[in-house]
């Protein structure tokens, strides 16, 4: 695969091709399978859900795109709300996207297959495919490996289910399970090299960022060291910028967080600010009466406060529970004695990007991000630390 970089792609797209000026694309679509008025959408490759670049609605079974790139990015072609897509490049050029579509129905609403489509016109398509062409065949060695031991799988979930220690045991020792968790930890050793060698290989082109969105369901801490890898060019992209904000939601240590108004437990009015004056520092530990692991957490928040709340630390616990009465009864069974607040709307959780609890961040007197999701001893440690203990 090419090592194209940012500016060469951007070059290419404005470079005169066949007397077109290269400034515009436009999507020719001849799907077979999509229901007449049905509406297609293109949206950026992202792990989060992100507003529509386009839409069309298809009409006997044809629709067309038009409209204008300022560089190269991944999309996703989906029918709207309905499940399913097919993952291309879009550039400023003559496309057209051909084929058949296939459909399921369930009670989760529609699914469409198009992996019978075709993109062509795209040369950026056909180099994203190159790259994922690797990935593509792990994903198909494992398609088959869980195929092949469907029913052996279904008894092995059925005896777990019902606590049937001798046959899960048994199912476990057979030859088949074996070689069935043989080959599922080949892939996913796989899967993490394969994406290393690609975004090694093009860490300074926009290959890099799209790996990583393509190849990952998502993206946490781990995968930090590949981002910093790349250029600056590549990170301000514009799929690199959706890596790295989903890397560091709210983001990097010494960046200060969003201020955010909330009324406390005792019905105080409070802000970040307020929240962290004379403080030295503040664990914000974003949580939910219903959640199991943010409540076995609370012993450890617990011991840490009472070791350094008089010196200088406070835990505000923000609770996205929607309902007032279970939090209520959480906070008081759990005796949580520092400032809590429900954010029930999740206007703070929005602000701060929290997609899972617990989620929890450590930030100085001036509300500058320090530290984040540390649990357990690795927390103690960090508070320890910053205490100067």
């Amino acid at each position: 695969m090419n090592k194209i970089t940012l500016t060469t792609l951007v070059g290419v797209m404005l470079a005169a091709c066949s007397g077109k000026d290269n400034t515009t694309y436009t999507i020719v679509g001849e799907v077979e399978g999509l229901p007449d008025s049905s509406v297609v959408v293109l949206t950026p490759l992202a792990h989060s859900e992100m507003a529509p670049i386009t839409e069309a609605t298809v009409i006997n079974g044809k629709f067309k795109f038009t409209g204008q790139v300022d560089e190269p990015i991944a999309v996703r072609l989906n029918v709207k709300d309905s499940y399913g897509g097919k993952t291309f490049m879009l550039e400023n050029t003559d496309m057209k996207i051909s084929g058949m579509v296939d459909s399921q129905s369930s009670d989760r609403g529609t699914f469409y297959g198009f992996s019978g489509l075709n993109v062509s016109g795209s040369p950026l398509t056909d180099e994203y495919y190159a790259m994922m062409a690797p990935r593509m065949r792990l994903d198909s060695i494992m398609t088959v490996n869980q195929s092949q031991v469907a029913e052996l799988m279904a008894a092995y979930y059925d005896a777990r289910k019902n606590n049937d220690r001798q046959k899960v045991d048994s199912i476990q020792s057979s030859p088949e399970f074996k070689h069935y968790a043989e080959v599922e930890k080949y892939c996913f050793n796989g899967f993490d090299s394969v994406l290393r060698a690609t975004v090694e290989q093009n860490k300074n082109t926009i290959w890099a960022p799209i790996a990583m969105l393509s190849q990952l369901s998502y993206l946490s801490a781990d995968q930090r060291e590949l981002y910093e890898s790349f250029s600056e060019e590549v990170k301000n992209s514009f799929h690199g910028r959706i890596v790295g904000e989903e890397l560091y939601p709210v983001g990097r240590p010494g960046d200060k967080l969003p201020e955010f108004e909330a009324v406390t437990l005792d019905g105080r009015n409070t802000n970040l600010a307020a929240l962290c004056k004379d403080k030295k520092y503040v664990l914000l530990d974003f949580w939910a009466s219903w959640c199991g692991p943010c409540r076995r957490e609370i012993p450890n928040l617990k011991e840490i406060y009472s070791k350094f709340s008089d010196k200088g630390f406070d835990i505000v616990s923000i609770s996205i529970d929607k309902e007032e009465k279970p939090w209520l009864n959480a906070v008081k069974n759990e005796d949580l004695k520092w400032t809590n607040i429900r954010d029930g709307e999740h206007t703070i959780a929005d602000k701060y990007k929290v997609t899972a609890v617990p989620t929890m961040y450590i930030v100085d007197s001036e509300g500058r991000l320090v530290g984040e999701n540390l649990r357990g001893e690795e927390l103690a440690a960090k508070i320890s630390e910053l205490i100067g203990e």
